[in-house]
C-alpha cells in the first residue's frame, strides 16, 4: 500500500494500493488543515506520474466536502490527469447518495472539468 490514512469525524479514508492500482476516498471531508492533511494525498498521486504505471481505479465516495476540501480534490484530479496523459488507463467512478443533490453536482462538476478522464457518476443507497 503506498497512501493509508483512516477515517475521522473531520477527514476521509483514503487509501492508495499499488498492485493492482487504486486510490479511494470515502467519508466527509473538512479538516481543519486542508493543506497539512491533503498535502501528502496531493504527492502521493502526483508522483504515481514517475513510479507507476498501468491501469489506475479511483473510487471517490463523499458525504460532505467543505469547499477548502474541494480545491485540494481539484489538485488530487490534477495529478490523476498528469498520470492519463502518460498514455494510462484511468477510470473514476464517483458515487453519491441517491437524494444527495450536493454530491452528485459536485461529482459533475469534476465529470465536466477534467473531461478526459473515464469518469462515472454512480447513484447509490
Amino acid at each position: 500500500m503506498l497512501l493509508h490514512i483512516d477515517a475521522t469525524e473531520r477527514t476521509p479514508a483514503i487509501e492508495l494500493h499499488a498492485n493492482p492500482l487504486k486510490l479511494s476516498i470515502t467519508g466527509e471531508s473538512f479538516p481543519e488543515d486542508v493543506a497539512a492533511f491533503y498535502g501528502q494525498v496531493i504527492h502521493a498521486v502526483g508522483n504515481l506520474s514517475t513510479s507507476a504505471s498501468g491501469p489506475l481505479q479511483v473510487e471517490m465516495a463523499m458525504i460532505y466536502i467543505n469547499s477548502s476540501s474541494i480545491k485540494a480534490f481539484y489538485r488530487i484530479f490534477e495529478g490523476i490527469e498528469a498520470y492519463r496523459k502518460l498514455g494510462n488507463d484511468v477510470q473514476v467512478v464517483w458515487k453519491a447518495e441517491e437524494d444527495d443533490d450536493i454530491m452528485q453536482e459536485l461529482g459533475e462538476d469534476f465529470k465536466d472539468r477534467f473531461k478526459d478522464l473515464n469518469f462515472s457518476i454512480i447513484q447509490h443507497g
